[in-house]
């Protein structure tokens, strides 16, 4: 949203035309995919661009702020392609506002962080409220667990899309810049043009300019036409919301960290709204979950529709045994457990506890219903349920959920090269010794589905992929909403015996190769862009004492890769007895070393 409104003050003061292409703000801006010369500075705002999603590369670092994500990012863009034609399809993306970041300093001739200090926090006296680098070390910032424990700061260099700090009432007061008739920040014109959605039915998500919701009726409903706008952000371990009520002047934020994170932030955010809303006599109901009229047999129309469906987080079976009911499989999950809905007179499906072909099944609270429906040629599964977080409430979620793709066949060969890396797994090694990716996701497990050809799942990125040749293989999913966001393109290469896989922004190394720690090892030579992993195996159950210079860090795992010690977590000192079949990781830059005793 700082983003969104800085382009658009850029805009109202002649600067910037939203509906310009990129490339005339940032002439070296290139893809390898032809199409980016089409992507305008609005397709940036309402997430129609076609890229690719979000490249990680050293995007969160714990204590530390390092533009080198951003002064990369051109380049790493350059080697990529679009999943969709600019201006067709929406996915959320926060490229986008990384791009836009960039089209600001370049119209504005400021850094990203001076902008928003003098264009924005400073006019509305936000004194607590800034990008990373100027709200580093802040006396404000929250604590931040992982797995209970306390860590180091979690700072997003990705300015223009999760990169600003602030506190609930100074975001609050940001959102007052944008009630009617304040013209602080921008003129009411171009916060009408924030506010209008485009979506083309319930399911697309009602994205405006910078804004994740400009239509929340789908959510509640109250008793008189009420304009609300909503936007959330979540990084690995901190969470926002902001939600305003243009007409009536409320605006309403939540900052946390923990819980459940988003579903949490967007309940909890509804939540105060509610009650600000009902203050000032607008009443606010929800649809009860409605007791749907479940029928024995499936409409035969539907049992062609059984095939291979999937989403951008896996690979899914539909199918309708003896044609009594439907059942969901994701074929791509650790434990793949059926989900079954009944046919109702509805003519939807609804999701049900039990055992359909027994009798005993029930409607499940959550009323997920789901629809069948056709676009641009494709077969989607549309979905409608009610999402509960905590003790918060519930809102009401609707989405395009799966993407009829159907049996794909890449070749033996092919198949058999990908098919021998079936459950191999590859840890980080390319990313900052800071990068809080080592603590909150470092595996990618390769999973390929039995019985199904050509595409495979890598767990821990939660990325489906589909086969192109024996070495590379691609994102391909395309639908409106998070069921397509984010894809990766992935390859595969050998290099000093090593397979590695990488995708846009980072390489993985294969366990495969790892070491094992040993008790003559007594340092470890770091090197800038090659963490250095060991299994702990020799080493288990042993204590030791390591001496990490300022400029690198030492990661601990038992067997089931969760962090059992990072340089990061507060007051852990720098012993540690090592866990049995676990793993240590040494990250840092060239010419430091770990010491060991």
């Amino acid at each position: 949203m700082f983003c969104t409104t800085a382009a658009l003050q850029l805009q109202e003061r002649g600067l910037l035309d939203i509906d310009a292409p990129v490339t005339e703000y940032i002439p070296e801006f290139t893809m390898r995919d032809e199409r980016y010369k089409d992507i305008t500075v609005r397709m940036l705002m309402n997430h129609t661009s076609g890229l690719m999603g979000m490249m990680y590369d050293d995007m969160m670092l714990y204590d530390d702020v390092d533009g080198g994500y951003h002064d990369r990012f051109l380049e790493n863009l350059k080697n990529t392609r679009l999943k969709a034609d600019p201006g067709t399809v929406e996915n959320y993306c926060n490229d986008g506002f990384t791009l836009l970041e960039i089209v600001v300093e370049r119209v504005s001739g400021e850094s990203f962080t001076d902008y928003v200090q003098e264009h924005i926090s400073a006019p509305l006296g936000l004194e607590k409220t800034g990008t990373c680098s100027k709200m580093y070390g802040s006396e404000n910032t929250a604590d931040i667990f992982f797995g209970g424990v306390p860590h180091q700061t979690d700072y997003c260099m990705a300015y223009g899309s999760g990169g600003i700090m602030s506190v609930a009432p100074e975001l609050s007061r940001f959102g007052t810049a944008f009630f009617t008739d304040n013209d602080t920040l921008l003129s009411q014109q171009s916060k009408d043009e924030m506010q209008r959605c485009n979506a083309r039915d319930k399911y697309e998500p009602p994205f405006g300019l910078g804004w994740d919701m400009v239509d929340l009726s789908t959510n509640f409903k109250t008793s008189r036409d009420v304009q609300l706008m909503f936007k959330g952000g979540s990084l690995f371990h901190q969470y926002a919301g902001l939600m305003v009520a243009p007409d009536e002047k409320i605006s309403v934020s939540v900052t946390m960290t923990g819980g459940s994170g988003a579903e949490d932030v967007v309940v909890l955010t509804e939540s105060l709204m509610k009650y600000a809303l009902e203050e000032n006599g607008i009443e606010v109901t929800f649809d009860e979950p409605k007791k749907m009229e479940i029928l024995d047999t499936v409409d035969e129309k539907y049992l062609k529709m059984a095939d291979i469906y999937a989403r951008a987080d896996g690979i899914y079976k539909v199918d309708f045994p003896d044609g009594r009911y439907m059942e969901i499989t994701e074929l791509t999950a650790v434990s793949p457990m059926p989900e079954r809905y009944m046919y109702t007179a509805d003519d939807n499906f609804v999701l049900v506890n039990g055992d359909p072909a027994s009798g005993n099944a029930v409607q499940s609270e959550k009323n997920r219903l789901l629809t069948f429906a056709e676009r641009d040629g494709n077969t989607y599964i549309l979905c409608d349920e009610n999402v509960y977080a905590d003790s918060f409430g519930r809102y009401v979620s609707s989405e395009y959920f799966l993407q009829r793709v159907g049996e794909y066949d890449a070749g033996r060969e092919i198949q058999q090269a990908w098919q021998a890396r079936n459950g191999k797994k590859y840890y980080i090694t390319s990313l900052k010794y800071s990068n809080a990716i080592y603590v909150a996701s470092p595996a990618a497990v390769l999973n390929i589905p039995d019985g199904v050809s050509g595409c495979a799942k890598l767990m821990g990125l939660n990325k489906s992929v589909r086969f192109t040749d024996e070495n590379r293989a691609e994102g391909f999913v395309k639908m409106p909403g998070s069921g397509a966001r984010d894809l990766v393109d992935i390859e595969v290469f050998t290099e000093d015996g090593c397979e590695y896989l990488r995708t846009d922004s980072a390489a993985m190394a294969s366990e495969e190769s790892f070491p094992g720690l040993t008790e003559d090892i007594r340092e470890i030579a770091l090197e800038t862009g090659r963490a250095k992993w060991y299994n702990i195996d020799e080493m288990g159950l042993k204590s030791v004492t390591l001496d990490i210079p300022e400029k690198a860090a030492v990661y601990v795992y038992d067997r089931f890769d969760h962090v059992v010690y990072s340089s990061y977590m507060k007051d852990y000192g720098s012993s540690i007895t090592l866990p049995e079949s676990g793993k240590i990781v040494f990250a840092g830059e060239s010419g430091e070393k770990v010491g060991i005793s």
